[in-house]
């Protein structure tokens, strides 16, 4: 296929360099504030693979800063992002959208393929475009020096869901051959709901904002996620499970999602799942100050849609508001304000009928 893959950190650069190793024409896209991530290999065009995936210099068919040329032609567009770079991407790219295209948020964290289907709805642009998702990245991936990639993990599992869900089976089809490790799920909330993000990133940094602000270098995982940790981990994850409970969704612990997705050792408490994933959490360095995205996306825009979610159906969240409250006083923040609510994802003032539709349909009312 001819992919735009739109991002320029760890997982774009391993999107990029796996699929053009097997064969797809990948054109690399970056807004023109971030051009600087592509100076090393904007002439050669190749991206240094190294780990479980690709290994070598990859061609990358074109590398570019213009929005009009990676939308000029494409079976499939890929942005990989944070959270809080949706919706602005979203924006850039409307204009040259048109009914049939081909959306894969990879991933779309929580709440991803809703905050695109919004942007798109209110600009006149998403009658007849397919939005996917997974809920995490296809890889555990760093990017190394200027121009390299390491992955470390081809992940087991993902959920997959389309929006609208009416869709599931067709962009199912479209990107099982990229990625055979797809997990269906019944729409984009449920495989929202399953970012584990929410719980093993936010509350771990708040309670060790002090270590990591002090000595300035920090391992979440190894160091961070001590047996006190891991209860409060699992008890905000409990909250999680209540939420797709409500929805009718599987409860799938938050023990038994990192086993299926190849992270941890199958364990009975959190704690001694993380603590025993010795070649893939325990190594990760980070993060070392409190600007990172465990902080400043997982808490504003994971945490707070779904405990915003959990709200409209009289589910109780307090230590997901707990974590979001103190996360955001540890950076001046009002997370409940600059975060991802209902509206921001076009869910508000609907019953959980009504974003049952939604969510399968793509129609309001």
């Amino acid at each position: 296929m001819k992919i735009t893959v739109i991002g320029c950190g760890n997982g774009a650069f391993a999107t990029a360099a796996d699929l053009s190793a097997r064969g797809h024409e990948i054109t690399l896209f970056v807004q023109e504030s971030h051009k600087h991530n592509f100076d090393a290999i904007r002439e050669k065009k190749t991206i240094k693979a190294m780990g479980v995936g690709p290994v070598g210099e990859i061609p990358i068919h074109e590398i570019t800063n213009d929005i009009e040329v990676a939308m000029k032609e494409y079976d499939l567009i890929i942005p990989v992002l944070p959270s809080f770079a949706h919706e602005e991407i979203a924006k850039i790219i409307a204009p040259f959208i048109k009914s049939g295209d081909k959306i894969f948020l990879s991933p779309g964290s929580t709440g991803g393929a809703l905050v695109f289907a919004k942007v798109f709805r209110d600009l006149g642009k998403l009658d007849g475009v397919k939005i996917a998702e997974v809920h995490t990245l296809p890889y555990t991936a760093r990017r190394v020096g200027q121009d390299g990639v390491n992955i470390s993990l081809i992940t087991d599992v993902m959920y997959f869901a389309a929006f609208p869900a009416k869709y599931n089976q067709e962009m199912y089809d479209l990107i099982y051959p990229l990625y055979p490790n797809l997990k269906m799920m019944t729409d984009v909330l449920e495989t929202g709901l399953n970012n584990g993000n929410g719980t093993t990133h936010p509350a771990p940094v708040v309670l060790n904002a002090g270590k990591i602000e002090y000595y300035k270098k920090h391992y979440h995982y190894k160091e961070g996620i001590t047996p006190s940790v891991g209860n409060v981990i699992q008890l905000i994850d409990d909250e999680r499970k209540n939420i797709c409970a409500a929805f009718g969704y599987e409860q799938i612990d938050i023990k038994d999602r990192l086993f299926n997705m190849g992270y941890c050792p199958k364990k009975d408490t959190v704690y001694e799942c993380i603590q025993g994933s010795t070649d893939i959490f325990l190594p990760l360095e980070g993060p070392n100050d409190l600007n990172g995205r465990y902080l400043v996306e997982d808490a504003p825009y994971t945490l707070v849609c779904m405990s915003s979610v959990a709200s409209a159906v009289g589910v109780k969240t307090p230590l997901m508001q707990a974590v979001v409250n103190l996360a955001g006083a540890l950076k001046n923040e009002d997370y409940w304000h600059v975060g991802r609510t209902l509206e921001k994802v076009g869910l508000n003032n609907m019953s959980v009928e009504q974003i049952k539709k939604y969510l399968q349909e793509g129609v309001i009312g």
